[in-house]
């Protein structure tokens, strides 16, 4: 068993704790490291018993802030504004569709080329393309990620209308407009006498 010496505060052993038959230095530098893994142990002891009162502690005090905020009702103002963050949606870009696009400038030329009134012939022919353009853009656009319906239906309907009038005006049906006609010539003609200032 180990000691503790009244003179000097130094561990002395007491017993043989090697076991070699003696009491010696050896036996009390094992004494002293006995008594100073037990203190150690004390110390680790008392250490986490105060670790545990502080963790107590920090708890209670957080579960009274966390009760009292529960128990306290906010008011928000009438005229108050509040405001959510919509998540946003991350894939790919949506892209114009080829067909979409065509159609919509091939409308726009066979309406162009019909009231010439001489390019009403070729102007059919572009405006049946354009409608034909219109309805792949329109299948096309049903698939994911493909952008421009409304320019396929624009499209489709300007073809259309070149279509119909152009084939008025072929057939004589239209008095102001047929396959003689050169309007382009007659609104020349009317800017020239009426503003005569914005041709060059």
């Amino acid at each position: 068993m180990a000691l503790l010496s009244n003179r000097t505060g130094e561990v002395v052993a007491g017993t043989d704790e090697n076991a070699d038959g003696r009491i010696d230095q050896q036996d009390d530098r094992i004494a002293t490291r006995r008594v100073a893994a037990a203190e150690n142990v004390d110390q680790t002891a008392a250490d986490r018993t105060e670790v545990s009162t502080g963790l107590r502690a920090r708890l209670r005090e957080r579960t009274a802030a966390a009760t009292k905020a529960a128990s306290t009702t906010t008011s928000v103002p009438a005229d108050a504004t509040i405001v959510t963050e919509r998540p946003t949606v991350v894939g790919p870009r949506p892209r114009a569709s080829f067909w979409a696009s065509a159609s919509l400038v091939l409308g726009v030329v066979a309406a162009g080329a019909v009231i010439t009134g001489l390019l009403a012939g070729p102007g059919v022919a572009v405006g049946l393309l354009a409608a034909f353009a219109g309805l792949g853009g329109v299948a096309s656009t049903s698939r994911r990620h493909v952008a421009g319906k409304s320019d396929a239906l624009v499209g489709t309907a300007l073809g259309l209308a070149a279509i119909v009038v152009g084939v008025l005006a072929l057939t004589g049906n239209l008095s102001w407009l047929n396959g003689d006609t050169n309007m382009v010539a007659q609104v020349h003609d009317w800017f020239a006498n009426h503003a005569s200032w914005l041709l060059p």
